[in-house]
């Protein structure tokens, strides 16, 4: 399998008559949840696709993806057909589907712009550290202080990645900890998960088309609620496919000696998971660059796998959820 970096390359093969322009792509294997590529992967082809229609222009960031998954897609040749909707001032309107065999089985809306820093004396469109409203790392511990997932969870088939989830966020997850809700709470609630994340192949790197991998690649949050929940899915074999996703990318993944280009909180920092030291102010590093969300659909995983006989412990773990914040470390 390539890495995955390189599994997202597209490469530019004709202009329409109707003013689109048509990518192809290989969607590989190798990033597949069972016979299916993962759909966050699938995406970020899409993604790949606009970013090399839009290079060159004033609107070369992507900034809002909405996809709707019309069809499974399979693992093979496809094509992403690419099209301007409207082209403004401060942001570019693109339509793009990505095809296989005659049959569109993602289609998106996307809005592009551009996420370069504000020029020096100017006012940032982010918030960021140390301001006392910027969004902080959720993760509890630094990557050099965990080790990697004892379990590899089945979502993640042969893919070159590993995890390592926060044991802290996990706990919060127990019936008996402070945070359940009682009649008397005010909001709150819900179930949550957070882990390290890392490409483990030497020749790959975190690229801005791989965001949507990272947001797809989650825990299945139902199975984490006790048994006898509503929608817990704790015991059963189940699939979660997803019907729609939207990403909000916040700012460009920095490229310096300060980062990671393989670790992230669901993106890294400049150490890999069990290695490297704690630097003092790390996490005043760290900011948000992307936000994503999701809905899907809760199906026994026979059908993902019907001529199979697979153990619920193989399989527990291919739920999507929602929402998802991506850091960089």
């Amino acid at each position: 399998m390539a890495p995955l970096a390189q599994a997202l390359q597209v490469s530019f093969h004709s202009n329409c008559n109707d003013g689109s322009s048509t990518y192809r792509c290989e969607l590989d294997r190798g990033w597949a949840v069972g016979a299916i590529p993962q759909g966050g992967y699938s995406l970020g082809t899409v993604v790949e696709a606009c970013i090399k229609h839009q290079a060159g222009s004033s609107h070369a960031d992507p900034i809002h993806v909405t996809a709707h998954y019309l069809r499974a897609t399979n693992a093979g040749d496809a094509e992403v057909r690419v099209k301007v909707l409207k082209s403004g001032k401060s942001f570019t309107n693109i339509l793009a589907d990505l095809v296989q065999q005659g049959h569109t089985k993602i289609t998106t809306h996307l809005i592009f712009g551009n996420l370069s820093v504000s020029e020096p004396g100017q006012v940032g469109n982010v918030l960021a550290p140390p301001s006392p409203y910027s969004r902080r790392l959720p993760l509890h511990p630094h990557p050099s202080q965990v080790s990697y997932d004892a379990i590899r969870p089945s979502r993640m088939g042969r893919m070159d990645l590993l995890t390592s989830s926060d044991v802290a966020l996990l706990r919060r997850n127990d019936p008996d900890n402070p945070v359940r809700t009682t009649s008397k709470t005010v909001g709150g609630g819900g179930i949550e998960w957070g882990a390290w994340f890392e490409l483990t192949h030497k020749n790959d790197e975190i690229i801005t088309s791989s965001i949507p991998f990272f947001c797809d690649s989650l825990f299945n949050l139902p199975s984490l609620l006790p048994e006898g929940e509503a929608g817990s899915t704790a015991g059963k074999r189940s699939w979660y496919p997803t019907i729609t996703m939207t990403v909000e990318f916040k700012a460009k993944i920095p490229s310096s000696d300060d980062h990671s280009d393989r670790t992230g909180r669901g993106l890294d920092g400049a150490s890999r998971i069990a290695q490297g030291d704690v630097v003092e102010g790390w996490r005043e590093k760290q900011y948000c660059i992307a936000v994503a969300d999701q809905m899907a659909l809760t199906l026994p995983i026979e059908r993902l796998f019907p001529t199979f006989n697979i153990s619920v412990a193989d399989h527990d773990s291919l739920a999507k959820s929602s929402p998802i914040l991506e850091y960089l470390c």
